[in-house]
C-alpha cells in the first residue's frame, strides 16, 4: 500500500509513495540507534556547525522548497518562502544561542551543576500544515542537544518528507540522523513501543495526541504533545482599531486559515462590536483567492477535499444552530478545493459546533461586555494553545493575559511562534514546549553531577 499525493490548487494527482516495509522500518530504527551513540558523542560545536550549514542550504533553496510545500498543500507562495526562511532563521539560532541554553549549569551554593545530555532517538509524527517548519523546528533543538530523529510525517507531503530528508544529508549529517518513515498512522503504535524509541512528539488532533500519551505513558515514554486549538482573539474598545481589524484578518486566514494558532473565535468589546463586525467584513472580502503560485494571492486551497467538505458541514451545523453567515459560506466552483473567506456570528456558545475547531477560513465574531465576560468566553474551551488581547492600557491587557488559559498570549500582535521563545500548550492543546530554551531541554536528560569533597 502506498500514499497518493494532490495538487490542492487543481486536484490532480502528483506523486505516489511506497510504504516502508517491516524489514525497512527495523533498518531504520537501528541505524537512527546506533547514529544516535556516535552523534550525541560529537561537541556542541560541531552540531552547531552542521545546523549552520543547514541553514544555508534553506536559503539556497528557498524557492524551491516553497514550490514544493505549494504544489503538496496550496499556501500562497510567499508564504511558503516565509516558512523555509524562518526553518533557516531557526537553525541560525540554536547554532548561537541554542549553545547556552544546553550548556551545563552550575546550582548556586552546591558543588553541583545539571548537565543536558541527549536521550536517544526521537519519533516525531508531524502535520501536513507546515511541512517544514514543523518538522525542523522539533529536529533543529533535538539535533542540537545530541539526539536522532525519526518522522512519520503526513500522508499527503510525501514529497516534502522526503526532500527533508536529503537537505539533511546534503548538510553533511551522518546517514540516522534524520531518518523519514513511510508507514501508515496504523503502524505508528509498533514503532512507538520499540525500545530503541526514546521519546514521542507529536503535532495534530488532540484525539491522536491522546492516543500517542496513552500508549507512551504505559511504556513510560516522554511525549510532547502539540495539538488543535481555538485561540481567542480579544480587543477592546481602547485598542488601536486599525490593527487589530488588519492583524485578526491576518491571523485567521493566513496559512490558507489552517494553523492550530489562528484566531478562530474573536471577541470584540460591545461599544465598538458593530464598526469592527463592519470592517473585519470589508477587509475578509477583499481577500484574493486564487491560485498559490500567483503573487496577489493571499487565500490558496484547503489542502484536501475532505478537509473542505467537513468545513461546509461545520457552516452548515452553525447555521442550524442560529448563526449568521455575513460573508461566504460555501464552495468555489471549479477545480480544486478552495472555500470562500467566511465570517459568521451569532453562534450559540453552547452549540455543538462551537465546541470544535474550524481548520479553514471560518472566522467567528462575539462581543463581550467587560473584562470578565471577555475571560469567560476566552477560557470556555476545551483548548488551551494561544490567545491575544488588544488593548492600549497596559494594565487591562497584562491583567487578561495573566487570566487567560493558555500556553501562550500576545498582546497588541497575532499569536505565532518564534524559534526564540518557547511554544505548546495547556488544556486539550497538549504540554511540553518546543523552540526557545525549554524546547531545547524538552528532550533532554537533565542530570545532576554532585563533587563530594
Amino acid at each position: 500500500m502506498g500514499f497518493l499525493s494532490y495538487n490542492p490548487t487543481d486536484g490532480q494527482l502528483i506523486g505516489t509513495y511506497e510504504e516502508h516495509s517491516d524489514r525497512e522500518v527495523e533498518a531504520i530504527l537501528q541505524r537512527s540507534h546506533e547514529t544516535w551513540k556516535q552523534w550525541s558523542a560529537s561537541s556542541l560545536q560541531d552540531r552547531a556547525a552542521f545546523l549552520n550549514r543547514l541553514a544555508d542550504l534553506l536559503e539556497q533553496r528557498a524557492d524551491e522548497y516553497a514550490a514544493l510545500i505549494v504544489a503538496e498543500m496550496g499556501k500562497p507562495f510567499a508564504e511558503a518562502q516565509g516558512e523555509i526562511k524562518k526553518s533557516a532563521f531557526g537553525a541560525r539560532h540554536f547554532a548561537s544561542d541554542g549553545l547556552a541554553y544546553v550548556s551545563d549549569e552550575p546550582i548556586a551554593g552546591t558543588p553541583a551543576k545539571i548537565v543536558y545530555q541527549s536521550i536517544g532517538p526521537i519519533f516525531g509524527i508531524m502535520p501536513w500544515n507546515l511541512p517544514f517548519w514543523q518538522v525542523l523546528r522539533f529536529f533543529i533543538p533535538a539535533a542540537l542537544i545530541g539526539n536522532t530523529v525519526i518522522v512519520k510525517h503526513a500522508e499527503t507531503v510525501q514529497g516534502s518528507a522526503a526532500a527533508i530528508e536529503k537537505l539533511i544529508l546534503d548538510a553533511g549529517a551522518p546517514r540516522g540522523l534524520y531518518s523519514n518513515l513511510v508507514i501508515d498512522r496504523k503502524r505508528a503504535p509498533a514503532v512507538i513501543a520499540d525500545p530503541r524509541i526514546a521519546a514521542v512528539t507529536v503535532t495534530g488532533s488532540t484525539a491522536a495526541g491522546r492516543a500517542v500519551a496513552e500508549q507512551a505513558g504505559s511504556l513510560g515514554k516522554k511525549v510532547v504533545l502539540e495539538l488543535g486549538g481555538s485561540d481567542p482573539f480579544v480587543v477592546f474598545d481602547d485598542a488601536d482599531f486599525d490593527k487589530a481589524v488588519q492583524m485578526a484578518v491576518v491571523s485567521r486566514y493566513s496559512n490558507n486559515a489552517q494553523s492550530c494558532i489562528a484566531a478562530k473565535r474573536i471577541f470584540v468589546h460591545a461599544p465598538i462590536a458593530e464598526r469592527f463586525t463592519a470592517a473585519f467584513v470589508d477587509a475578509v472580502k477583499r481577500i484574493q483567492v486564487g491560485d498559490p503560485m500567483k503573487a496577489e494571492t493571499k487565500l490558496g486551497p484547503l489542502a484536501r477535499s475532505d478537509i473542505r467538505d467537513n468545513v461546509q458541514r461545520q457552516v452548515d451545523d452553525a447555521v442550524k444552530a442560529g448563526a449568521q453567515v455575513l460573508t461566504g459560506g460555501k464552495p468555489i466552483g471549479g477545480p480544486g478545493f478552495f472555500y470562500e473567506p467566511t465570517v459568521i456570528v451569532g453562534l450559540p456558545k453552547n452549540a455543538a459546533v462551537a465546541r470544535e475547531e474550524f481548520f479553514g477560513p471560518v472566522a467567528m465574531l462575539y462581543s463581550f461586555k467587560d473584562e470578565d465576560e471577555a475571560v469567560a468566553l476566552a477560557n470556555d474551551t476545551e483548548y488551551g494553545l494561544g490567545a491575544a488581547v488588544w488593548s492600549s492600557n497596559p494594565d487591562r491587557a497584562e491583567r487578561v493575559a495573566s487570566r487567560i488559559e493558555a500556553g501562550a498570549v500576545f498582546i497588541n500582535d497575532f499569536v505565532r511562534s518564534d524559534p526564540r521563545a518557547p511554544f505548546g500548550g495547556v488544556k486539550g492543546s497538549g504540554f511540553g514546549r518546543e523552540l526557545g530554551g525549554l524546547g531545547a531541554r524538552e528532550l533532554a536528560n537533565a542530570k545532576l553531577v554532585w563533587k563530594g569533597a
